[in-house]
């Protein structure tokens, strides 16, 4: 089964500094890159919240949000994020972004089965 967030109604990702989603953005490229030395396709997916409100009370803050890698295997999409210090596999597992290509043979084990 495929890593991915789960998203309940209500529940919004936090809003980040804009050199910060950076950071975390070009961490998901690194990954990125590692991937793609294995001949593993991904893309990784900027978000940014956007809140319209009409009524003139006080919304909820617009901005950045976390970044995204989607990886794409022969066993689904997985997501992948990173909190800067760690990639987060969305399964629960977590490598250090220090070390993208550890992170992208996980990763790679994964898809394959070999890791659980």
């Amino acid at each position: 089964m495929p890593d991915s967030p789960i998203c309940t109604p209500g529940s919004r990702a936090p809003i980040l500094a804009k050199d910060e989603a950076g950071r975390r953005a070009a961490l998901l490229a690194d990954l990125r890159s590692a991937l793609a030395a294995q001949g593993v396709n991904s893309t990784v997916v900027r978000r940014h919240r956007l809140v319209l409100d009409g009524t003139g009370a006080r919304a909820a803050p617009s901005g950045p949000t976390d970044p995204q890698l989607y990886v794409f295997t022969p066993g689904g999409t997985r997501i992948v994020t990173t909190s800067g210090r760690a990639y987060l596999l969305g399964s629960g597992r977590a490598c250090p972004a220090s070390d993208p290509a550890q992170a992208a043979d996980t990763l790679r084990r994964l898809a394959d089965g070999a890791v659980r």
